[in-house]
């Protein structure tokens, strides 16, 4: 074999190598964004989840909320305080579901889902006194986003914020 020959071969073996090198990268660049979307779904969920368990597990914690929601006139200044954090505590949750789904992260659907949350409790005086003190707090885009929510037609058949009566619960 001839120094030329041995050449050309040497050029096809190294473009052979580039060929599996970029294949090789591209599964593990799709590899790290099936997990990079992995660790942001479970993110979003696992807040959201934790939130919802320690309304749903804590009495005092339910209570608060709930009168919050419906009736933040008749919270203390403190109970209100502690409210308005819980609740921003909360929107920093749905802010990173917003960020992660623009960034293409998160699916866009799953964050609309968690955006239910918002639309859910739009038309009580709870929601207002929080948005109305904090939205400040937050990026345009996202407030943008949750005042689009808040404009929707209200959802009224959430019984968990109604008495029998239809009125708002205590």
């Amino acid at each position: 074999m001839s120094l030329e020959q041995l050449g050309i071969l040497a050029e096809v073996i190294g473009a052979v190598a580039i060929v599996i090198t970029l294949v090789y990268l591209s599964i593990q660049v799709k590899d790290s964004a099936r997990a990079s979307r992995s660790a942001a779904v479970t993110d979003a969920t696992t807040a959201m989840q934790s939130f919802y368990q320690e309304l749903g597990s804590n009495p005092a914690t339910s209570k608060l909320f709930l009168v919050g929601l419906t009736k933040p006139d008749t919270l203390s200044q403190e109970d209100q305080f502690q409210y308005l954090m819980m609740m921003h505590s909360c929107f920093l949750g749905f802010q990173r579901s917003f960020f992660l789904a623009q960034e293409g992260t998160l699916d866009v659907a799953l964050r609309d889902s968690i955006g239910t949350a918002m639309h859910a409790v739009n038309h009580l005086p709870g929601m207002y006194l929080y948005w109305r003190q904090r939205k400040g707090y937050f990026q345009p885009e996202f407030v943008d986003w949750v005042e689009a929510l808040l404009a929707r037609e209200p959802v009224m058949d959430m019984d968990a914020y109604r008495d029998h009566a239809g009125g708002a619960r205590e």
